[in-house]
């Protein structure tokens, strides 16, 4: 059975027993301050291949590396721009995810055989001393099956990866509850990949104009980070979105509706929940939300979309993703 242990702080001694095990190329769960990450030796392609296998994740899909600071990204990069040391400075560590042309220091099984690298210092105390007990960049995707809904705690680590980890570090929930932005460096002007909690209005008051990717990337193709792909962060049940106030006239089987501000009138049997018209306190219950109720054996979730602005695209873009009908 996976070890589940939890951690107090930095100086917990799990963290310790943590590195011992990505140091012999295992596999560790642990809490950042977006959601669970499944861990090992950035530079050890056999130990990122077994995050692969665990995962059931496309090798097109390339994982991001941790890092302790902006020193230790440097070495993994064979440009650092000023803008990534703008970036850096203002948001490391933090959920900003930056996407640099690779050192040949990285492996080509990290970057899925593309040319860039993306680099992340994480804003969790556990992580970080994780990864500085551990002297190494670690590879770290969120920690669940590829394509299902990301771990915002312990438990979800556990139940979606079971005996495919060697150590879960339950550091309790995560803050952010949505995967960190990624921000694009290598071409003319910076682009967002991902949306996150990092919005395209702080960026730009750093670094200029930002450009949006909007899409997804066809099966069997190279993305140039993770969550690119048309289907992602799925629950179990069918998810449908509609336009808010719309309501449910009729329903068979076991259904939510999830409301933003206000809930409609329901079918009795419906379950309605009802979410605040603020786009961090739905990004950061988001994940924890859809796997409460997919625990609770719900067939089909019904969620009201979100307002169309900069707030809530973080939050729009893993709706549309989760809610996808066809697998890439």
């Amino acid at each position: 059975m996976t070890r589940l242990r939890p951690v107090t702080g930095p100086d917990d001694p799990a963290i310790l027993e943590a590195a011992a095990i990505l140091a012999l190329g295992g596999l560790v769960a642990f809490p950042t301050e977006t959601v669970y990450g499944l861990g090992a030796d950035g530079l050890n392609p056999e130990a990122v291949a077994r995050i692969y296998a665990a995962k059931g994740r496309p090798a097109t899909n390339p994982v991001i590396l941790h890092v302790a600071d902006a020193a230790a990204a440097r070495e993994l990069v064979s440009h650092w721009s000023a803008e990534a040391t703008a970036l850096a400075a203002r948001f490391w560590p933090g959920p900003l995810t930056l996407v640099l042309p690779a050192s040949a220091a990285v492996p080509s099984i990290v970057r899925a055989g593309g040319p860039s690298v993306a680099l992340r210092c994480p804003a969790h105390p556990v992580a970080l001393a994780l990864i500085r007990a551990a002297g190494r960049p670690l590879a770290a995707p969120s920690a669940n099956r590829s394509q299902h809904l990301s771990p915002t705690l312990a438990q979800h680590v556990a139940s979606s990866l079971g005996e495919a980890v060697d150590l879960i570090l339950d550091g309790g929930p995560t803050e952010a509850g949505l995967e960190s932005t990624i921000l694009d460096l290598t071409g003319e002007r910076p682009r967002i990949l991902r949306p996150g909690p990092v919005g395209p209005a702080e960026l730009a008051a750093l670094v200029g104009p930002v450009d949006r990717w909007e899409g997804a990337v066809r099966a069997g193709a190279v993305q140039a980070a993770p969550g690119m792909g048309e289907r992602h962060y799925a629950p179990r049940a069918r998810l449908d979105l509609v336009a808010p106030g719309t309501g449910l006239r009729e329903a068979s089987g076991a259904v939510a509706y999830v409301g933003l501000g206000t809930l409609p009138e329901l079918p009795g049997g419906v379950r309605g929940i009802l979410l605040p018209l603020d786009a961090d306190a739905v990004g950061t219950r988001l994940f924890a939300l859809l796997h409460e109720l997919d625990d609770a054996g719900f067939d089909r979730i019904i969620m009201e979309l979100p307002p169309e602005d900069d707030a809530w695209l973080a939050v729009r873009d893993r709706l549309r993703r989760a809610s996808a009908k066809e697998m890439p």
